[in-house]
């Protein structure tokens, strides 16, 4: 399997487990369930998006996006 398609189903998964988990805020666990996923997931697709077509670079920024809008959106409430 080439390095693109490894790097891209691994980005793909760590940003849809933060998008997924993104609203868990109970006793903060999503900082330590969530955020690191997002972050590991955004720099990669940073450091590897040469390796993406225009569809999956943009379906990976999409996902990331929406777990930080969820993210915010769900502490807003519970504040």
């Amino acid at each position: 399997m080439k390095k693109g398609a490894v790097i891209f189903y691994l980005t793909f998964i760590f940003a849809l487990w933060f998008m997924l988990t993104s609203s868990f805020w109970i006793y903060y666990i999503n900082l330590f369930i969530s955020f690191p996923f997002g972050l590991i997931s955004f720099l990669l697709w940073l450091k590897f998006r040469k390796y993406y077509t225009n569809i999956k670079r943009t379906s990976i920024l999409s996902m990331l996006i929406i777990g930080v809008l969820i993210a915010v959106t769900s502490l807003i409430i519970l504040l």
